[in-house]
């Protein structure tokens, strides 16, 4: 007999006690000159199984919280022209292309030196391939920075990242299960992304033209959030990340955003959800599986291997001058949710041992708590030491 899940008014009380504390903790962390977002991601530790155990994971906190990633991106999106991301094209696909293959590498070779089989391997490399561009991207936006050439080149090779990392995944699977590569379904993969992504595209010069104030819906906000939730879904269907959808079909709207006026109701919507998403982020991280000396170690390595992996996407990003490249670099360390999923895919498949998946959490703590912390002072310096967010006050 399966086991009855929390009843609404437990569930009611942990998202009261989890929208205190994010508000809070977020609250405190700005008060001393920190992001909201590493708030948010420790008030989740704290309230979650780790220390107080007040919010446990289960399905519909995963819901509410991917919904959150959904609207941050989506928002983010709508601030953001897609002239400004071509303008920076070249650099935001260098950018992507070395910050996959570089830390890929790098954790592949240092699983199979580690002693582990080469399938295990393959899963620990992918593990350390895709970028969290939700946490920088709550950074860019909380600074007011997310019209800058830097912040462009990091949403855009999060897009490319989010496919050559689904690639990579797939072609991993695909070995882990059959024991060898499967064209077709990887092609065919490929070729439905880059669909998706280029029709995206394609649609943002035509927008203006359709008549998105008269369709059949109660109000332009209710479009927008029709046509959010409708990108984000068919990303999903087709493999890639929901938040990538959302954000392109933000980046479609961002050009009749201020016409319909759509962007504060979004606005507001995404700052109730999105705490909730980083918050879940810290609950669902098990501070306990790293507690063993070993894996604190190896933990050490890896994430090393991580950021560094990272850090070098800054030679591409040059070009836009060493301040702005530096914030790319440490733009693109966050590993995140991705690769917690990527390794737990691996867990579940029986790839990789529980010692590995611990590491990969060990690693996932670190480049989430450390891009936020050092994006912050990079950011003023490459703005001269006054934040656009600054502006007026």
């Amino acid at each position: 007999m399966e086991q009855a899940g929390p009843s609404m008014a437990e569930l009611l009380f942990q998202i009261f006690v989890l929208v205190v504390a994010v508000q809070f903790v977020g609250w405190l962390f700005r008060r001393f000159g920190q992001p909201a977002v590493i708030g948010e991601l420790v008030a989740g530790v704290i309230i979650g199984p780790s220390v107080l155990g007040l919010v446990h994971e289960g399905p519909t906190f995963e819901f509410i919280a991917e919904l959150g990633a959904i609207f941050l991106l989506f928002m983010v999106g709508l601030e953001t022209r897609l002239k400004d991301v071509l303008a920076v094209g070249k650099e935001a696909f260098l950018v992507a292309v070395a910050g996959v293959i570089l830390p890929f590498i790098g954790g592949y070779y240092f699983s199979v030196l580690s002693g582990h089989e080469q399938v295990a391997s393959l899963f620990f490399g992918a593990a350390l391939v895709a970028t969290s561009v939700g946490i920088t991207a709550r950074v860019l936006q909380e600074l007011g920075v997310l019209s800058r050439p830097y912040s462009r080149i990091i949403l855009g090779a999060a897009v490319i990242d989010d496919v050559l990392g689904l690639i990579i995944l797939a072609i991993v699977s695909g070995i882990a299960q059959t024991g060898a590569v499967e064209a077709g379904p990887t092609i065919r993969l490929v070729v439905i992304s880059v669909i998706f992504v280029g029709a995206a595209m394609a649609a943002v010069p035509l927008v203006r033209r359709l008549p998105l104030d008269r369709l059949p819906f109660q109000s332009a906000y209710g479009t927008a959030v029709i046509f959010a939730l409708g990108m984000a879904a068919l990303a999903g269907a087709i493999g890639l990340a929901p938040i990538v959808g959302a954000f392109l079909g933000g980046m479609v709207l961002a050009e009749v955003a201020e016409d319909l006026g759509i962007e504060a109701p979004i606005h507001a919507l995404e700052g109730f959800l999105a705490p909730i998403f980083f918050a879940f982020m810290g609950i669902m991280l098990d501070l306990k599986a790293l507690g063993g000396g070993d894996v604190l170690v190896a933990g050490a390595i890896v994430s090393a291997i991580a950021i560094l992996g990272k850090l070098v996407t800054m030679v591409p990003a040059l070009t836009q001058g060493l301040k702005s490249a530096a914030v790319v670099g440490v733009g693109m360390i966050p590993r995140g949710e991705v690769g917690l999923i990527v390794a737990a895919i691996g867990l579940s498949a029986g790839a990789i041992g529980e010692d590995q998946f611990a590491v990969v959490i060990f690693m996932v703590v670190v480049t989430t708590l450390l891009s936020p912390l050092l994006l912050r002072p990079l950011i003023v310096w490459a703005e001269g030491g006054r934040l656009p967010s600054q502006e007026g006050q």
